[in-house]
């Protein structure tokens, strides 16, 4: 995908679709998919467990029962459920022809196959299905494949090669089953065994220092996102919860009508209802939310972890905006809150490329020529361009913003357009670099929902203003608190949802800052152009939108 850059991790699991241990490693795989997103690749290589189980069986000196309790020995290891006699009640003889099938499946699309293999697990080690032809070829038209050409790839001697290899890295790579092979930046480790992700992050903490990670929130948008059964060791392990905590909150969720719950081998499992829901009851989105390790809530200064997140997020906004994002983003962002189309032309693409701001806080007409404007949190440049366009080579703009690569992004956008009379700052909201009343107008937009401490921040825009000068800004505001249902969470505040303030009392916090004539101009149904149909119903519950307000700072 254009702007998207390669994975900067990759995770080798030599895996077979009928092997209990690949099935006890999934969560991990999960988790670390939800932590790094695409900057890591799984990447799944065919094994091959047994050519014939009867062989498999003699080599391992185990007969069916033996086999029933060494599986049941393992699930006590990994703990994600399953049934232990699936080999016997499925009539499986050979794994290989599902080896076959997800190679074949690759040769289709690599997202769907990786699908297509989940499936399998399910299907064969959850429901003890049988591996037919027939089930396989299903099972590939559930995943989204092509089911006649995988019917045609599956006997091709291109897909047996393909495999062939995959045993033959396995065996030189001396890794087993119970490996994961993780590599980064020229170096590769391997661990055997570890059914935790925890160790799997400190190594890739390792070897790249300062990785974005993102910690998962939502419980419901993990099932719904997945459409598997998903079992509630999955749940706990990507969380970062405990079992008990686990199937509280998915027992909670399938009483609320949500989720549905399904009994395989005695073990609950959980899938997602198709939801015409726009919104949720509150109490639903508390039990679906989980503070990031459960331990924010003990937290008593959050800045540095909001800051963090918010860094992290708004990097890769930076860097990587083609990605899909909890967000309206670039173009389609500016005309959707209002920005014309004729002053967007004048603008370098890079800076609109990476606009993630949620109003168009110039409806207020603030700004005249020859003004100085200080816009708080200037990200790519784009509203400090945009200002520069109407305070004209008399005035002057300064962008203010605490993320390094969008400093860099500005500063790169404002040499493009040749300007003198605009500069970013390094800093933040709540300590401005800036002396008293030197700037004619403030300008914000979708930025101070971010920070914890808004009251600060208002006191500091308060003091750089000059008197009489103006605040303009576009914000998110709630009508219900976030964090009381919620909790603290750093990966909300970063998807401008978690910090945003309730409405009344965002307001009263700029008019206890000194400011009047206070109005709100426009309101905006922000998230509303969101991709995410989680976040649409999250911010609609907490009537979260985005508003345009205009302040002033008393004269002398």
């Amino acid at each position: 995908m254009p702007g998207q850059a390669a994975p900067d991790v990759k995770v080798v699991h030599f895996a077979d679709p009928w092997c209990w241990w690949s099935w006890g490693l999934e969560p991990v795989l999960q988790r670390l998919r939800e932590v790094y997103g695409d900057r890591l690749q799984v990447e799944y290589r065919m094994g091959g467990m047994c050519e014939d189980l009867d062989a498999w069986m003699k080599e391992y000196a185990v007969d069916e029962a033996s086999t029933v309790d060494w599986i049941r020995e393992s699930m006590a290891l990994f703990k994600n459920a399953l049934d232990p006699e699936y080999l016997r009640k499925s009539g499986v003889r050979s794994t290989y022809p599902a080896c076959l099938a997800f190679k074949a499946a690759q040769r289709q699309d690599e997202h769907k196959a990786e699908k297509f293999f989940r499936r399998m697990m399910e299907v064969f080690q959850v429901q003890a299905a049988s591996g037919t032809e027939e089930t396989l070829l299903r099972i590939g038209r559930s995943a989204g494949l092509d089911w006649a050409r995988l019917a045609k790839d599956l006997h091709t001697e291109e897909v047996e090669a393909a495999f062939e290899e995959d045993r033959r890295t396995m065996e030189r790579s001396r890794a087993n089953f119970l490996t994961l092979v993780v590599s980064a930046g020229g170096t590769s480790e391997a661990k055997s065994e570890v059914f935790t992700s925890g160790p799997f992050e400190e190594m890739i903490d390792r070897f790249r220092p300062g990785l974005a990670k993102r910690a998962p929130t939502d419980i419901l948008e993990y099932v719904e996102k997945h459409r598997d059964l998903t079992p509630g060791h999955e749940v706990a392990e990507v969380f970062r919860i405990g079992e008990d905590d686990a199937d509280r909150r998915l027992v909670g969720l399938e009483k609320a009508g949500i989720l549905d719950r399904f009994e395989w081998a005695g073990s609950p499992f959980w899938t997602a209802r198709k939801l015409a829901l726009d919104k949720l009851p509150l109490e639903v989105v508390k039990i679906s939310h989980v503070p990031p390790e459960s331990l924010i809530e003990i937290v008593t200064d959050l800045t540095p972890i909001v800051t963090t997140a918010v860094q992290n997020l708004y990097t890769e906004v930076a860097r990587e905006p083609g990605k899909a994002f909890h967000f309206p983003l670039g173009l389609e962002a500016l005309r959707f809150v209002g920005y014309p189309d004729e002053d967007l032309k004048q603008l370098p693409k890079t800076a609109v490329e990476s606009f993630a701001g949620v109003g168009y806080p110039f409806a207020t007409k603030s700004i005249r020529p020859g003004d100085t404007v200080l816009d708080v949190g200037s990200g790519s440049g784009t509203d400090a361009l945009y200002a520069s366009l109407l305070a004209g080579p008399r005035g002057r703009v300064i962008g203010l913003d605490f993320t390094p690569a969008m400093i860099e992004k500005a500063r790169a956008n404002i040499e493009r357009m040749g300007l003198t009379h605009v500069t970013i700052v390094e800093g933040e909201a709540t300590k401005i670099p800036l002396p008293d009343t030197g700037v004619d107008v403030v300008t914000s937009n979708g930025v101070l929902n971010l920070v914890p401490d808004k009251q600060a921040a208002f006191h500091e825009i308060f003091r750089v203003l000059r008197p009489g000068g103006l605040l303009q800004l576009a914000d998110i505001v709630v009508q219900e608190d976030v964090g009381a249902v919620c909790g603290l969470n750093p990966q909300l505040w970063a998807d401008c949802i978690g910090g945003a303030a309730v409405e009344a009392d965002y307001l009263k916090t700029i008019r206890e800052a000194g400011f009047e004539d206070l109005r709100i101009v426009k309101r905006i149904d922000y998230f509303s152009k969101s991709g995410s149909e989680s976040t649409k119903r999250i911010t609609k519950s907490f009537g979260a939108e985005s508003v345009v307000i205009s302040a002033r700072k008393p004269g002398i």
